[in-house]
């Protein structure tokens, strides 16, 4: 029971950094603003249902646990979701501290557009995609509810995937030749890997 509560604790502490990170280290009023361009193509849609649904459900977790609403996952997978929820957060901290202005909350050209190749984002083109992923996934399995773990992962892996062709097509229209070259040197998510 104390693991149980110390698991909740710590999922409860990944989705408050989250929210400190979002106020504190996002840079500029325009990286808040919520305007959508022709570029985004409802992907900002895609990505806010996935994750309001994860911030209802999420803390909702250690009730479904009490009435026994889907299996508990073992304590090791919990541990395992507050390692991998705390990677996220630093991770996002990066792409937000190297993105600087230029990390947005829906995808639109701004003036003065560059393309970032330096820091976390010369081997990864979407870190902040990926902490999303990771601290959503991470706090999911620090509450232990299978349920819980699988509804958030159906519903951020389609939304994100989404969300990364989406900013790809605009960053290819935005940059051509130099986004198509960094393509090349960089993954989507994971270095090496995808």
């Amino acid at each position: 029971m104390v693991c149980s509560i110390i698991g909740y604790v710590l999922a409860y502490a990944l989705l408050a950094g989250f929210f400190i990170i979002e106020r504190f280290v996002r840079q500029g009023d325009g990286t808040k603003d919520m305007g959508r361009g022709h570029f985004d193509a409802g992907s900002t849609t895609a990505v806010s249902i996935a994750m309001g649904v994860a911030f209802v459900i999420v803390p909702l977790a250690p009730l479904w646990n009490w009435l026994r609403i889907g299996p508990v996952i073992n304590l090791w997978a919990g541990l395992a979701g507050v390692i991998i929820g705390a990677a996220g957060l630093v991770i996002r901290y990066f792409a937000f501290s190297t993105l600087g202005r230029f990390f947005t909350r829906t995808l639109r050209q701004q003036s003065d557009h560059r393309l970032i190749t330096t820091g976390i984002y010369k081997r990864i083109r979407h870190p902040g995609y990926l902490s999303d992923i990771m601290i959503f996934v991470g706090a999911a399995m620090a509450m232990r509810n299978l349920v819980v773990l699988l509804v958030v992962i159906v519903l951020y892996i389609p939304a994100y995937a989404y969300r990364i062709r989406a900013e790809e097509n605009m960053l290819v229209q935005i940059f051509g030749q130099d986004y198509i070259a960094y393509q090349k040197t960089s993954k989507r998510l994971v270095p090496f890997v995808i």
